[in-house]
């Protein structure tokens, strides 16, 4: 429609989410940092890959953080991971390693033996994880190493929770990251229908410089993908 109509402009909300993806992943003050949860790594694989080009440090949490454990050569357990692209894990985390850039050791995490919203936690040291143990979050000591990260990041990107936040009893690493986030005088972006929900079940909407509700398009912009209401924008001005 905008490449056809007499007259095409963006929207007020549509400048605003353009202005605050450039500030974060076009022009970022540094140490810049991305934190990156979720499921599954396939299904962010392509801006893990382009944001371990261009951050001082990737944090990576959920299901996603099991693939990378199982890279480092530790076990999972029974937790969701996927053993097809655990080579592509590997990868991402000597690219960090070539330009002087990381990814925080995971220590120790929260297990349990079922997914279940009355299921016991147990934290474990990440060399004791057992074979039928399934990792819901992230234990307290390698939490405190994201928020020494965040204490120190200037710029802060943030799509995905580090843990099944919705079962209380594994927020507890969601919940550390979110209140260090909305403490932090950095430029934080959040987004991501997971992200929003952490964000509103911890009350920091507030204190984020930033949260986008541009879905699907905020992980293409910051791969580095044309967007195409920007491209018709630009050929008509």
């Amino acid at each position: 429609i905008a490449e056809y109509a007499e007259i095409a402009c963006a929207g007020i909300l549509f400048v605003a989410e353009l202005e605050a993806l450039e500030k974060a992943l076009l022009e970022p003050s540094r140490p810049m940092i991305a934190i990156v949860g979720g499921s599954k790594v396939s299904s962010k694989l392509s801006i893990l890959d382009t944001l371990s080009d261009r951050v001082d440090q990737l944090i990576v949490g959920g299901g996603i953080a099991n693939t990378f454990i199982k890279a480092m050569g530790f076990e999972v357990g029974s937790s969701m991971y996927e053993e097809d692209l655990v080579p592509a894990a590997k990868k991402i985390i000597d690219k960090l390693e070539k330009r002087g850039a990381s990814l925080p050791v995971i220590s120790d995490v929260v297990c349990g033996k079922k997914f279940d919203v009355n299921e016991v936690a147990i934290t474990k040291n990440i060399n004791d994880v057992h074979k039928d143990d399934m990792i819901f979050d992230l234990g307290k000591n390698s939490v405190n190493e994201i928020v020494k990260c965040i204490d120190n990041a200037k710029t802060i990107i943030w799509n995905g929770p580090v843990g099944v936040f919705e079962f209380d009893q594994f927020a507890k690493g969601t919940e550390t990251m979110s209140y260090a986030i909305a403490n932090s005088e950095a430029f934080s972006l959040a987004g991501g229908g997971d992200t929003i929900a952490a964000i509103e079940k911890f009350n920091v909407a507030k204190d984020i410089s930033y949260i986008s509700t541009a879905g699907g398009a905020f992980l293409e912009f910051a791969e580095g993908k044309k967007l195409p209401a920007i491209e018709i924008l630009e050929r008509r001005f």
